[in-house]
Parts: structure tokens; sequence; C-alpha cells
């Protein structure tokens, strides 16, 4: 009998892969993350995949508008989320959100009092076109 116990325990065993596979519960490899679209005050949109998730060393946003893309980094903030980079020309640009709301604007130097931010670009995310993680949030809430 426990020969045959056995035998039972190392088949079901056996299957467990094929089983978890067939059942979606396990995915191999990595996917690519979602596409969240905004919808923008130049009466345009902009789609935007975050990745990274809440490894802010890591996180990122691009940011596609008008037929260019932008790759910003994270960025610290004092509320809400922020990504900066450097666009074509080199100009410094940063896409903040705050709740459903995103803007991308000129953003000069951190230690840059002389200037203050230009808004280029006010958006709004578009629920229920995309589902997926949430982009990364800081942890100074």
């Amino acid at each position: 009998m426990r020969r045959s116990s056995a035998w039972m325990a190392a088949a079901a065993l056996a299957g467990l892969p094929s089983m978890a596979m067939a059942s979606g519960g396990v995915r191999l490899g990595h996917s690519e993350p979602p596409t969240v679209p905004y919808l923008c005050s130049d009466g345009g949109t902009a789609s935007v995949v975050y990745r990274g998730g809440s490894d802010f060393g890591h996180a990122q946003a691009l940011v596609t508008h008008d037929g260019r893309t932008l790759d910003l980094r994270a960025a610290p903030t004092l509320y809400g989320v922020r990504y900066r980079g450097e666009a074509e020309g080199g100009s410094l640009l940063a896409w903040s959100l705050r709740g459903e709301e995103a803007v991308l604007s000129e953003a000069p130097e951190a230690d840059s009092y002389t200037r203050a931010e230009r808004e280029l670009l006010r958006c709004i995310r578009v629920r229920g076109a995309s589902s997926g993680p949430e982009p990364h949030r800081s942890a100074s809430h």
C-alpha cells in the first residue's frame, strides 16, 4: 500500500507544472507593462508605458505624444510621481502625475531658482482603455 501511495504522489507532482500552465497560474518570461492612455489639452493623446514599478532607481516612463517618445527617469518629488529627462535639443522635461492628471513641462535643473517650470501639456488618464500596474509612487505622500 505504501508503494502505491508513493507512486500516486509522484505522479501527482509530475503533473503539477502542466496543470499550473493550463490554468494560467504560472507565467514564464516577462511581459511588457501595459500602455496607459491619456487625453491631452491640445486635443491629442499621449500613451505612457511605466516600467520599473516601485523600484525608484529603475522606474521609467516612456511618454509618446505627437509622434515623439520621451524616455524619462523617476525623480524625487514632494507630492505625486515625477519623471525627468532630456528631450531632443537638450531641453529638460518633466512628466508629473497627481491622481489622474499628468503634466508635461519644461523643467530647469533642480538647483536653478531663476527659471520656473513652463507647462507644455496637461493630460487626463483615460480609464477602461488599459489595465495594469500603477506607476511608481513616491514614498513622501
